[in-house]
């Protein structure tokens, strides 16, 4: 339910930190922020998204990437460096979803959210969640933040109902790739996740460490680690520029 602009009210990563030699393209995914919708469930599947990744990236002529993301824009990642190897150069996943074993049990969770999506619509459902942010982050985030981390309902508000349900049902229909596959990805990676949020089990940042193989693994156990994952990005781009 992100957008470039609820990212930039939260400012976690310090985009404009980032460094000025290297190329930096960032999007709202479909159905999200300035992005249209589209109106089928399956258009929000980890793999169609990932084909618009490397579509955005032939747009702008980049032909090599460092494809990154967070949450679905992680899995969007992955996918895209399943789908055009060659055009992936790194990964930089952040906060790795639920994945198989248990994805079952959020899928069940987001078609709950699908329905409730589809009865109230964004800009309602954003004031449910103000009081459950928990919900999207760690408490130990939102302690820390106070003030700013509710930017996170900031692109839920204008979704309209239709787009939330598809949305939703969508999310509730995919799943990361085979592990087999995933043990293919060549790129170098680095995979960043926290502690305290169900969502974003640290077990699946985990498991990615242990299948990928070229990766760093960086766990963050509350704010005073996290505040260091924007300088770890940079030097991942850095490095990966040698």
């Amino acid at each position: 339910m992100g957008s470039m602009k609820s990212e930039d009210l939260i400012d976690l990563f310090q985009w404009d930190a980032y460094p000025e030699t290297n190329r930096l393209i960032r999007y709202d995914a479909r159905g999200h922020g300035e992005t249209q919708p589209t109106f089928f469930p399956e258009d929000y599947h980890w793999k169609q998204l990932a084909k618009d990744m490397l579509a955005v990236a032939e747009s702008y002529g980049e032909t090599s990437v460092i494809a990154g993301g967070q949450s679905m824009g992680c899995a969007t990642a992955i996918y895209s460096a399943c789908i055009a190897p060659e055009k992936i150069k790194g990964l930089i996943l952040v906060n790795p979803p639920t994945a198989w074993e248990t994805r079952a049990e959020q899928g069940k969770l987001y078609n709950k959210m699908a329905a409730m999506g589809w009865l109230f619509g964004g800009g309602m459902l954003a004031r449910m969640m103000r009081n459950k942010l928990s919900r999207l982050l760690p408490q130990w985030l939102i302690d820390a933040e106070e003030g700013k981390v509710e930017g996170a309902l900031e692109g839920m508000k204008s979704l309209k109902r239709k787009t939330l349900y598809n949305l939703f049902t969508g999310a509730a229909l995919t799943d990361f790739p085979s592990r087999d596959t995933i043990e293919n990805i060549q790129a170098p990676c680095l995979i960043l996740g926290w502690i305290g949020d169900p969502t974003h089990p640290v077990e699946t940042a985990e498991e990615l460490h242990r299948l990928l193989p070229d990766s760093e693994l960086v766990i963050a156990n509350g704010y005073s680690d996290f505040k260091k994952w924007p300088e770890l990005m940079r030097d991942f781009v850095k490095n990966s520029h040698k």
